[in-house]
């Protein structure tokens, strides 16, 4: 009997001890940048996310191949809408959004790969510990790493049949939203 309430104790700190998804922001602003080396494409953005009503807005400089574009896009999944304002040519395109929203948070079916640290931990001050997690998703495969503490995406990294693979880096995210008047369609698209 000791045998058997040892081992109970034992797997409950065993199972204790596993790192759980954490609960990233459901609202924040950031810059960021996205890659997918094999169609040339490389983007520079500024980014509006609120998981909530599943809405983002991204202000970006697109680079594929030779060519470069700045758009003004607003994902508005929550009504099924894009709006995707061409800065350049001022033409504004507005369609049916038909992909999911797919939110920059921890699934709870994640597969843990550890911690490490962007920058170092041997100095204090001079590094951010993150969390590593991946797995299988209804569209692809991911990875994603979010700060240890906060849960702040820092990385996701998505692969699927239809996207091919893409690369995303988040830089100085601030939690909330600064100016809750960004979830507004452009005037050029009414």
């Amino acid at each position: 009997m000791k045998v058997l309430l040892f081992l109970v104790a034992a797997s409950a700190v065993v199972y204790g001890q596993a790192p759980q998804p954490c609960i990233a922001p459901k609202l924040w602003e950031a810059r960021m940048s996205r890659i997918d080396p094999s169609k040339r494409f490389f983007e520079r953005a500024r980014v509006s996310y609120d998981a909530i009503n599943q809405r983002m807005r991204i202000i970006e400089e697109v680079n594929i191949k030779e060519q470069r574009d700045f758009f003004d896009v607003l994902y508005l999944h929550n009504v099924g809408k894009e709006y995707r304002f061409n800065m350049k040519t001022k033409e504004c395109a507005v369609k049916e959004l038909t992909d999911a929203f797919r939110p920059f948070e921890v699934p709870a079916n994640a597969t843990n790969f550890g911690e490490s640290y962007i920058g170092t931990g041997a100095f204090p001050g001079d590094g951010v510990l993150i969390t590593l997690w991946g797995g299988e998703g209804k569209e692809g495969r991911y990875m994603a790493a979010f700060t240890n503490n906060g849960c702040v995406p820092v990385e996701d990294g998505f692969c699927s049949e239809r996207i091919g693979c893409v690369h995303t880096s988040f830089y100085d995210v601030v939690a909330g939203i600064s100016d809750p008047n960004v979830f507004i369609p452009p005037k050029e698209c009414e």
